[in-house]
């Protein structure tokens, strides 16, 4: 028995992880006595990271039963009816350290079901081969509905905890039904390490009404305005001085850090817009003013958009803040499926411009109808003037000369358009932010 043990370390984790959960519920009343959840999230997920991340790059899980049965047709139940997936449990609340163990143990059952599955093909095809799937913890979580819950129960997860971790959500009907279903996973990991939430893809084959990527919901240890994804995965490159490229997806991300030849890596704010959150988060492991950064949104509006109201909190820590687009008007992620690393690495190299550029841009657009008339050249003067005249120093003159040049007016007149903007924000309490 010991001789077999040592060769599957992977279930050793899975009985310890077990054995962990159950130990936790039986001495709640001692935790909730010495101070509860709260001021202990942040020791439990340092504790728990110190020993999770290894643990999931372990061989693939074998099938169970239970997860084998998760594709049998829909019917009655043949199990007892206190057995039933309807049954709601009782207990103490969900502590950090049990959701961190929980999210370890999901990740590597989505692990060991990567391979049986559509996942590692449309990952290949999208340009990441099986050692970039294994860098990044590739997996899949099944078409049935509640595989991962039967799983995590099986191993003595509580369902407080499951569904505290945002591993499944109760149905209208009570039944606790997984969160992430017949999808691509991967994990999204804490500046320590641990793994506290997850990102899906959906197939390209999923109906239109389902939302092409799902994050895992808010909990005690996630939130999307705080966590940044590939954040902790780029800090031995960060730490040697590349360049972040700040982008939408995951795949973006990964497809940044593995065409990068260290010089670039990718992070992502992952389902929302970049908070200052996201970018304290960022300046913690980089030194940003010397590497400035590369906002590489998607080039279709929302893109744009969002690249614009990211100005503002960058150039606040950074004078060097770039933005970069594919000539062909790709992401990152299609423009190395479609063309491969090197032509990305040339875009982020070569082919940026400063962000403000895009900035002002973005405010002569609205008149860009009316440009070829006097009248709607100093409309877009007097859009453009404030936006410019809130800009850090730097970046003033050469945003005068673009728009003197683009406006067909001569240089006095945009400075003093400008100047007059700068006069009006510094008696003014609330100040234009760009965008």
């Amino acid at each position: 028995m010991a001789a077999r043990a040592a060769q599957d370390p992977l279930r050793d984790a899975e009985q310890l992880d077990g054995a962990l959960g159950r130990l936790a519920v039986a001495t709640w009343p001692m935790a909730t006595a010495s101070g509860g959840v709260g001021g202990n999230v942040r020791r439990d997920r340092a504790t728990a990271a110190r020993a999770g991340p290894t643990d999931c790059g372990a061989a693939p899980l074998r099938p169970r039963g239970e997860d084998a049965a998760a594709g049998r047709p829909r019917g009655r139940s043949s199990r007892p009816a206190a057995t039933r997936l309807t049954q709601r449990t009782t207990g103490p609340p969900a502590t950090a350290g049990q959701l961190v163990r929980v999210h370890q143990a999901a990740a590597r059952f989505f692990r060991g079901q990567l391979r049986a599955s559509w996942a590692p093909g449309y990952l290949t095809n999208r340009g990441f081969d099986a050692v970039t799937q294994n860098r990044w913890l590739a997996g899949y979580a099944p078409v049935g509905g509640a595989a991962l819950t039967r799983h995590l129960r099986a191993h003595g997860y509580a369902d407080a905890v499951i569904e505290a971790a945002g591993l499944a959500r109760r149905s209208r009907r009570g039944a606790l039904v997984d969160t992430f279903r017949d999808r691509a996973m991967l994990p999204i990991r804490d500046s320590d390490g641990a793994i506290v939430a997850f990102i899906g893809r959906a197939p390209d084959r999923a109906r239109p009404s389902v939302p092409k990527y799902l994050n895992s919901p808010r909990t005690v240890l996630y939130s999307k305005r705080e966590v940044l994804f590939g954040l902790w995965e780029a800090r031995g490159l960060f730490a040697d001085g590349a360049r972040p490229v700040l982008v939408e997806g995951p795949l973006d991300v990964i497809a940044v850090t593995a065409a990068g030849s260290d010089r670039f890596a990718g992070v992502a704010p992952c389902g929302t817009a970049l908070t200052g959150e996201h970018v304290a988060a960022l300046g913690r492991l980089c030194d940003l003013q010397a590497t400035g950064v590369i906002v590489a949104f998607d080039p279709d509006q929302a893109g744009r958009k969002a690249a614009v109201a990211a100005y503002h909190l960058l150039s606040s820590v950074t004078g060097g803040v770039a933005w970069a687009s594919a000539v062909s008007g790709q992401d990152p992620a299609d423009l190395l499926r479609d063309e491969g690393p090197a032509a990305l690495a040339d875009v982020l190299a070569e082919r940026t411009c400063p962000l403000a550029d895009l900035v002002v841009d973005a405010q002569v657009d609205g008149w860009r109808r009316w440009l070829c008339y006097p009248e709607g050249q100093f409309n877009a003067l007097r859009a453009a003037a404030p936006v410019i005249a809130a800009m850090p120093p730097g970046h003033v003159a050469r945003q005068v000369a673009r728009l003197s040049g683009r406006l067909g007016l001569d240089h006095p007149t945009v400075t003093e358009a400008v100047t007059d903007a700068l006069t009006g924000l510094v008696t003014c309490p609330n100040p234009v932010r760009p965008g």
